[in-house]
C-alpha cells in the first residue's frame, strides 16, 4: 500500500564526522515515536558527479531512483521498512525538481517516513557535509543536529573500524577540516544548529537528549533511552561490525580512550592539526604549542603506512566476515555504475 500523503515531514540533518557516534545518536532519534531515522536511503547516490534530476527526462529520472533504492536493497545495511518504489518515483515527480541531491532525497525520506507514520526524518548522509548552503535554500525550515567526538578518539576509532582511512594524519585532517565548516555554520545558522558532544551523551544521557528533543519540538520519550531494545537496533548489529554497539547501553566510559590506547606521536600529530578546532569544542589539549610547532609532518610517509595498513585490514575483514565485505564492496561498485550512467550519459 502506498505511503503517499500531503503531509510536510519535518527534514533534519545529523551532521557528524565519522566515528563520532552519529549510529547511537541517530538510533535515539529514530526510536521517537514521530521521527524517522533510518541508515542513510542515499547513500548510493554520488552527489556532485551526477546529471540533476531536473535535467533527465521523466523515464531515465525514474530509474535512477529506482536503482537508488536496489543498490540500498543490497548494501551491507538494507532498509527495515519497505517502500514503495512508484510511491517515491511519484513523490520525487511532484517535488521542486530544482536541486539533484535534495529532489531524491525528500522523495525517499517523505515516502520513508510515510509508511512508518512518522512526523519528520532523519538524514545522516555523509555527503551532507559538501552540500550545507543548498540544504538551506532548499528547505524552508532545515533542522540541523550537529554532534561532535573528540579528533583523537575519532582518530583512534578508525584505526579500529573497517571504514575509511587508517593512518591518523587522514582522519584527522577530516576532523579538522568538516569541524571548520560545522563551526562556520554555527555562526551563520545558529538558530537552525543543535551542537551537542559526544562525551556529553555518554555522561548524562537523559539530559542531553531532552535538549535535543526541545530543540526539534517533540516531547521527550523515556524509550528514547532504550534505543538498543528496538528491532532496527539488533537488525544494524547484525548487518556490520561497525554497528554491534548499537544493541548495548550507552557506555558512560567510551571517551578519552586516546590517553591510553593512542601513542603519543599520533596524539602530537592529531592536535598539531586540529588543535583550534579541539579547543573551540572545549576539549583540552595535552601538548604545549611549542611541541606541536616543532612536530614535523610527513604525508608521504603516513600515505605508504596507510596503505599498508589498509592492505592488513581487508584481508582480515575478509576472513572475519566475507558476506559484509561483499555487500560494501557491491555497494561501492555501484556508486561507480550511477556516474557512469547518470554522469557521463546523464
Amino acid at each position: 500500500m502506498s505511503g503517499i500523503d500531503d503531509t510536510d515531514h519535518d527534514p533534519i540533518f545529523l551532521l557528524s564526522t565519522e566515528r563520532s557516534g552519529s549510529n547511537l545518536v541517530r538510533s535515539i532519534l529514530g526510536t521517537h515515536s514521530a521521527i524517522s531515522a533510518p541508515h542513510p536511503l542515499e547513500t548510493a547516490y554520488p552527489w556532485g558527479k551526477v546529471t540533476p534530476p531536473a535535467e533527465l527526462d521523466a523515464d531515465r529520472a525514474g530509474r535512477l531512483l529506482r536503482d537508488v533504492l536496489v543498490n540500498k536493497h543490497y548494501s551491507y545495511h538494507p532498509l527495515e521498512s519497505s517502500v514503495d518504489i512508484d510511491s517515491v518515483i511519484e513523490r520525487f515527480r511532484r517535488g521542486k525538481q530544482s536541486h539533484s541531491l535534495f529532489d531524491v532525497q525528500q522523495a525517499l525520506y517523505d515516502e520513508y517516513a510515510a509508511e512508518e507514520g512518522a512526523e519528520a526524518w532523519v538524514s545522516k548522509y555523509p555527503a551532507l557535509w559538501e552540500c550545507l548552503d543548498e540544504g538551506f535554500d532548499y528547505y524552508d525550515d532545515l533542522k540541523i543536529v550537529y554532534n561532535v567526538r573528540d579528533a583523537r578518539d575519532v582518530a583512534l576509532s578508525f584505526k579500529r573500524s573497517n571504514v575509511g582511512r587508517y593512518h591518523p594524519y587522514f582522519n584527522a585532517e577530516r576532523w579538522q577540516r568538516e569541524q571548520a565548516r560545522g563551526i562556520d555554520l554555527l555562526e551563520d545558522h545558529g538558530a537552525n544548529v543543535h551542537q551537542m558532544r559526544y562525551k556529553d551523551l555518554l555522561q548524562d544521557p537523559e539530559s542531553v537528549v531532552r535538549g535535543l528533543c526541545d530543540f526539534l519540538d517533540y516531547e521527550f520519550e523515556e524509550q528514547m533511552l532504550y534505543y538498543y531494545e528496538t528491532e532496527e537496533a539488533q537488525a544494524a548489529s547484525e548487518s556490520a561490525g561497525a554497528f554491534e554497539n548499537l544493541t548495548s547501553p550507552i557506555m558512560g566510559d567510551n571517551y578519552d580512550k586516546f590517553r591510553d590506547q593512542l601513542p603519543d606521536e599520533e596524539v602530537r600529530l592529531v592536535e598539531k592539526l586540529a588543535g583550534d578546532e579541539l579547543r573551540y569544542f572545549d576539549y583540552g589539549l595535552t601538548t604545549t604549542e611549542a611541541e606541536r610547532e616543532r612536530y614535523v609532518l610527513d604525508p608521504d610517509r603516513y600515505e605508504s603506512l596507510d596503505r599498508k595498513l589498509r592492505w592488513r585490514a581487508a584481508v582480515e575483514d575478509w576472513r572475519h566476515d566475507p558476506r559484509e565485505q561483499i555487500r560494501r564492496h557491491t555497494t561501492r561498485s555501484f556508486a561507480g555504475y550511477m556516474i557512469f550512467r547518470y554522469g557521463v550519459f546523464g
